[in-house]
């Protein structure tokens, strides 16, 4: 029985969109507004494609913190609240020093 206590993890690596015009769209319905954290990253409870799920706002071995970042406005406009259904587009872009960063838009 490997049954967890503890909802999985949104795994961004999953998403492969390379492209802003094509990104890679979680549907999320928020579950809790407190972030938490864990030994790697900030999380957030939410129900992603109607599945619980921890979602990862910024990794610690990160500098990205853009997610984050969004997430915390996003409060402080009272566009995130408990039960709200919103759109995570992602998608792999370039940095201002030619690495490759995840980017992400919120779409209410």
């Amino acid at each position: 029985m490997s049954e967890s206590l503890y909802p999985p993890f949104l795994h961004w690596g999953e998403c492969k969109s390379k492209d802003e015009k094509n990104p890679d769209i979680i549907k999320v319905e928020v579950l809790e507004l407190e972030t938490f954290e864990t030994e790697f990253s900030t999380n957030i409870r939410a129900k992603v494609d109607g599945v619980e799920k921890n979602i990862p706002l910024q990794s610690f071995e990160s500098k990205n913190k853009q997610l984050l970042q969004l997430w915390s406005q996003a409060i402080k406009d009272g566009k995130i609240k408990v039960g709200k259904k919103f759109k995570i587009k992602t998608w792999l872009g370039t940095s201002k020093n030619g690495h490759p960063i995840r980017r992400f838009e919120l779409v209410f």
